[in-house]
């Protein structure tokens, strides 16, 4: 008889090992989930764990409190922002095209994921600048749009001066598009984002995709040599 039970208890541990493969992952999943429906002072770590099915005292396995919780979500947001960059890098046909079309994946990507984008970039996380891997995440992602700045000047497309000089206006700017759409300026173009990502209708004044693609050229015209 033990040896059967044995044999049920481990058939249920790996049952639970593989509905949980990645413990971790689902938990930042769940919680990006509650912060979105209830924000980030709704966050819970028990509510996350309930509907994970795991004990209240499983994810302090994974985070030690509340805001490493918080911490690992915007690191996960930073490096899912940078894959989409190099993933323009390998597929844009040139410079001018890389730029335009990482402008719109960077205002996409935060049109989709508004509660690790507000994570990222918002006061929610105090203290931001003492952890490590939350610096090398967001230096990283910041790292595309240098690279980007710097190949346009190497090739004579933009202009030869620091490139933090042309960087950082392009960053506010896009930063500035995407706080607009997630803080619900654009909300039926946010729903779009969120479900189908699509375009949004031509006619429609203040449209989301004119907008950015207006201040995109203004600036790349204000960068040429």
């Amino acid at each position: 008889m033990e040896k059967i039970n044995n044999c049920l208890l481990n058939k249920v541990q790996r049952g639970n090992k593989y509905h949980h493969g990645n413990l971790r992952q689902t938990l930042i999943d769940i919680a990006c989930k509650h912060i979105r429906e209830k924000g980030v002072d709704g966050l819970s770590l028990r509510a996350i764990a309930k509907e994970a099915g795991v004990s209240a005292n499983a994810p302090y396995r994974h985070f030690s409190d509340k805001r490493a919780l918080l911490i690992a979500i915007a690191i996960a947001g930073f490096e899912d922002l940078t894959a989409r960059m190099r993933t323009v890098e390998e597929k844009a046909p040139d410079i001018l095209d890389e730029f335009l079309v990482k402008g719109q994946e960077y205002v996409s990507f935060a049109g989709e994921f508004p509660e690790k984008y507000k994570l990222m970039f918002g006061p929610a996380i105090t203290d931001r600048m003492d952890d490590e891997g939350l610096i090398a995440a967001a230096g990283d992602c910041y790292q595309r749009l240098l690279d980007s700045v710097q190949r346009g000047i190497d090739a004579g497309v933009f202009k030869n001066v620091p490139v933090e000089e042309l960087a950082d206006p392009v960053w506010a700017m896009t930063h500035g598009v995407s706080s607009l759409l997630i803080d619900g300026f654009f909300e039926a173009d946010a729903q779009k984002f969120r479900q189908q990502r699509l375009s949004c209708p031509t006619m429609k004044e203040n449209c989301l995709d004119e907008l950015l693609k207006n201040n995109l050229q203004l600036m790349l015209h204000g960068m040429l040599a």
